[in-house]
């Protein structure tokens, strides 16, 4: 009943949002995108190099990087959200994913933040909003989206500084690493090309290998590797102490964070020095379990 009660405060909201707003997509390189950034701006909430950067790595000639709402009595911009779009395909079928993130509303309008994401809800795609600010979250509970979590480990990479011979080696030719890769990681590998992805390729002597995306990012005044994408987890269960060892010195870093999803089990990171875990609610309209992959995709890469 509940439900029902709020699809049909939504529906007249929308009515009365339609007569005095309008919403837009905007692409990178289209004659709104200036006006997105100066907006952005002048509302001062976090860094806005962090939230334009998201834009370039989400933009792409298919999908729109966000969506603006304007009010229709000025064309005024008086709303934001970006949306970062991936492909995700399981079991032959291709699957839409969208997550949104920087919702950005001025006060005066708050009341149709929801109206922003409106049409998406209609269409056949999953959202994720991965880092909705509080005020957002019970917001997102009634347009049907569901909160689980994913913990984020830090863990502290003392074995930079081990001289032990590790049984993997890192390749750094491209060919040699793609001819290695199955189908769908060679997608992976290519479509991640942008200078803040940093992508580590191990192999060892049995033919074993490992495919692991990252970014390097600074929490708090130091340098942090955060791992986003590992292409196979028992090899990594089985071996994470020399990889993460590899990662400190390849980057030179000594804390190295890593999400676990839910249910996923993480009891072997305890046996290395670990710092602490932080969980974090996630909210998410969709179908099919979030998987390593979406986070990829999302502003968690930040």
């Amino acid at each position: 009943m509940r439900e029902k009660i709020n699809i049909k405060k939504i529906d007249q909201l929308n009515q009365r949002a339609s007569k005095i707003l309008e919403i837009k997509d905007v692409y990178l390189n289209d004659t709104f995108f200036k006006s997105v950034t100066k907006f952005i701006e002048e509302q001062d909430l976090k860094p806005i190099n962090q939230i334009i950067k998201l834009l370039y790595l989400s933009g792409n000639e298919k999908f729109p990087v966000g969506k603006i709402m304007l009010n229709k009595k000025n064309r005024k911009i008086v709303g934001f959200v970006g949306t970062y779009y991936s492909i995700r395909t399981e079991e032959n079928e291709k699957l839409l994913f969208c997550n949104i993130h920087s919702w950005i509303v001025v006060k005066s309008f708050r009341l149709y933040s929801y109206y922003l994401i409106s049409d998406l809800l209609n269409k056949d795609i999953s959202l994720t909003a991965f880092t909705p600010i509080q005020s957002l979250k019970g917001l997102l509970l009634k347009l049907g989206f569901k909160k689980f979590f994913v913990v984020e480990h830090f863990i502290f990479a003392l074995s930079i500084f081990n001289l032990k011979k590790n049984k993997f080696k890192i390749l750094n030719n491209e060919t040699e690493i793609i001819s290695n890769l199955d189908k769908k990681t060679k997608l992976i590998f290519k479509n991640y090309h942008d200078e803040i992805y940093h992508k580590i390729f191990l192999k060892n002597d049995s033919g074993e290998n490992i495919f692991i995306i990252g970014t390097k990012i600074k929490k708090k005044g130091f340098n942090v590797f955060k791992i986003l994408y590992i292409s196979n987890t028992k090899i990594f269960k089985s071996n994470y102490n020399e990889i993460l060892n590899m990662i400190g010195k390849t980057f030179k870093v000594l804390l190295i964070s890593k999400y676990s999803l839910e249910n996923e089990d993480f009891a072997y990171l305890k046996s290395k020095l670990l710092i602490f875990s932080r969980p974090r609610d996630l909210y998410s309209r969709a179908s099919h379990q979030i998987q390593s992959y979406d986070i990829l995709n999302s502003d968690l890469i930040l």
